[in-house]
């Protein structure tokens, strides 16, 4: 696979015949996580490379560009060499791209916001509800102050996410700004509907990497027909202050002889900064690098979040969990981020009460 798309990149540079610049990037992520479980079967503490990837970002002409990224990380969640994303980039204006190969799918502002952004070391445990990527075609337009995104993507070779879910997918999202005063308002919202072709499953675990264990977990869930998700999202800011939500939900319609399921999740996010500004872009709907006075910027956050499992056919559990975070900033690349979770599920799909409570922290660096 990674032959064939070099190959492609460099017969469509001879096609071309510009020239071509090139910019290397990699980041590397190293976590340490303790537990406190009451039910005393998952190990006290965990060191991890979460992350170790090299992305080489290839700018042809004024309108056509590839990047390519891979993670080497050898975690024990993510395997070695995996390609993180794949794609040809056509941009024939500033308002319209076209992107072809592997992307990441337009669902979700917690899914398309790259993570080393993020308030917290891991997504919501509302995202096993979405998809991280996909390998299709998907266009963007942005607008004055809005955006819209769509896509078309098939059988995915190889899913990031907690999720699997393959077969043919049309996903969708669209978001504008509002601007009162001084509060600036982001308003989106998104849509998929997927034909898979193989088993579904949803699973979890409480938004710490290293946890051996899923909290939530469906199983494999067979006959399924078809998949609609919708999700909802909205981010306020005002000076230094910003407050994050999401809501998502799916619906599988299985055969006739077997009743359709429904789960949905979502998250709250406050957070606070000091000597810094977070940037959000408005007019692409997804999070920006941080500007940081250095050595002297950092930000607490705190987030609610849960999912739902729990179906009148099928009950595969239900969790909350309370999050508290510390981000210091070494640089506008490099943080330090402090996390302690409070996992709570009533019942997990064992249907056991069971609370966790998580300490991790994680250093972020970016060449």
């Amino acid at each position: 696979m990674k032959i064939v798309i070099c190959l492609f990149f460099l017969s469509f540079t001879a096609l071309l015949n510009a020239k071509v610049t090139y910019d290397f990037g990699a980041r590397m992520e190293v976590d340490y996580s303790f537990y406190d479980d009451d039910q005393l079967i998952f190990p006290d503490n965990e060191w991890d490379v979460r992350r170790f990837r090299f992305g080489l970002f290839t700018k042809f002409n004024k309108k056509f560009s590839a990047y390519f990224q891979s993670d080497f990380s050898d975690s024990i969640r993510t395997r070695k060499g995996a390609t993180q994303a794949a794609w040809l980039r056509y941009r024939p204006n500033k308002k319209n791209e076209f992107y072809l190969g592997k992307v990441e799918m337009p669902f979700s502002l917690e899914s398309v916001s790259n993570s080393k952004y993020h308030f917290f070391m891991e997504r919501s445990v509302a995202s096993a509800l979405s998809d991280r990527y996909g390998t299709g075609v998907n266009f963007i337009h942005y607008g004055k102050d809005w955006n819209m995104r769509l896509g078309l993507f098939g059988d995915d070779h190889y899913d990031l996410g907690s999720s699997s879910f393959f077969g043919k997918a049309l996903t969708g999202r669209v978001g504008k700004k509002f601007k009162i005063s001084d509060h600036k308002l982001y308003l989106g919202a998104s849509f998929q509907y997927r034909n898979p072709n193989t088993t579904i499953r949803i699973r979890t675990r409480p938004e710490s990497h290293t946890f051996n264990s899923r909290l939530l977990d469906t199983g494999k869930l067979f006959f399924v027909n078809s998949i609609e998700k919708y999700g909802l999202e909205a981010l306020w800011k005002k000076g230094s202050w910003t407050v994050q939500t999401e809501y998502i939900a799916n619906k599988f319609s299985r055969d006739i002889a077997l009743q359709d399921l429904e789960y949905d999740g979502g998250y709250l996010i406050v957070s606070k900064i000091f000597n810094g500004r977070r940037r959000f872009s408005f007019r692409k709907g997804e999070w920006a690098s941080t500007k940081v006075k250095k050595y002297n910027t950092w930000e607490i956050a705190a987030r609610y979040s849960y999912l739902d499992l729990t179906d009148k056919s099928l009950n595969a559990g239900y969790e909350e969990n309370i999050s508290l975070g510390i981000n210091y900033y070494l640089t506008s690349k490099n943080r330090i981020m402090f996390n302690y979770i409070q996992a709570r599920t009533t019942p997990n799909s064992f249907g056991i009460d069971q609370t966790i409570n998580i300490v991790q922290v994680r250093f972020q660096l970016e060449f």
